[in-house]
């Protein structure tokens, strides 16, 4: 699978050499994971998480038409979206061209679209002939995963016109590290950024694009330096710290306006009954025939 071009601009060639491992047939292996699982597994998994909650808490109150998710890799937020809110229009955007290859596959009626990283978020959607307002933008694990991670929650702001979520990391205590060299994780033969926001940092960020708007942060702590071939400043390593995993809801209509909730909200991985575990399985051994 090739690699997204960046052309000669230096900071492009920078970003070349970051991004370039999302292109690996690994990279859409690992996040296809969750194809093989049952429609009702699917949902319990996507809705053990805060982000989805958060998600979910917007639209049984509201009637939203149009939803962009930045980052779809290989789809199944897409079935998700189709098993339990099937009103809004959903499209996708990724990087990755082998993760799109099978999202395109499996969903062939879904809208999913390839971004380039040397391009602005609207720059994509534009050249995509795609509008580059949406009532909802929801991004998983993309923020933190960025060269110029402040610059690109600019860009999701930006083209966000009521709602936007996102799940990311946060530390209590100590500055944002925004070197991808002292803060990143090792996946697929190459290293990708791994910025761990300071949560009051990422919250001014927030506020002074939208000064009105209302910010709810779901916080889920846990140490994440030492985990997942992560390569992080040291002070992430410990408790004191206060790392997490945080979905972050900003509100650009609310009656609530400049009102900020920091909610410490654990995640539980979903359960599944043993019937459903077995039936799965036995699925996957046929699959695999």
């Amino acid at each position: 699978m090739r690699s997204l071009t960046v052309g000669t601009d230096p900071a492009a060639a920078g970003k070349e050499r970051w991004y370039s491992d999302w292109q690996n047939d690994e990279h859409a292996s690992h996040f296809d994971g969750r194809s093989s699982l049952l429609n009702r597994m699917l949902v319990r998994n996507y809705e053990s998480f805060n982000d989805v909650r958060l998600l979910n808490d917007y639209l049984v109150r509201s009637r939203p038409t149009h939803l962009l998710e930045v980052g779809c890799a290989t789809g199944e937020f897409y079935r998700y979206m189709r098993l339990k809110h099937p009103r809004p229009s959903y499209t996708g955007i990724d990087i990755s061209l082998a993760a799109l290859e099978r999202a395109r596959q499996k969903y062939p009626a879904g809208h999913f679209f390839a971004s380039d990283p040397a391009m602005s978020l609207e720059e994509n959607l534009g050249r995509q002939r795609l509008p580059t307002r949406w009532e909802i933008v929801y991004t998983k694990d993309v923020l933190h995963h960025q060269t110029d991670p402040f610059s690109f929650l600019a860009q999701l702001l930006g083209v966000s016109l009521r709602l936007l979520v996102l799940r990311t990391r946060t530390r209590d205590r100590g500055p944002t590290v925004l070197d991808p060299e002292s803060s990143c994780q090792y996946h697929y033969r190459g290293w990708m950024p791994y910025i761990v926001f300071n949560i009051e940092e990422l919250i001014d960020q927030i506020r002074r694009r939208i000064p009105d708007c209302e910010v709810i942060l779901y916080r889920n702590h846990m140490v994440l330096g030492g985990v997942g071939n992560r390569f992080l400043p040291k002070e992430c390593y410990l408790p004191e710290t206060g790392t997490a995993e945080t979905a972050v809801g900003v509100f650009l209509e609310s009656d609530h306006r400049q009102r900020v909730q920091v909610i410490d909200r654990e995640e539980r991985s979903a359960h599944h009954p043993i019937g459903e575990r077995i039936l799965h399985r036995l699925l996957g051994m046929l699959r695999w025939r």
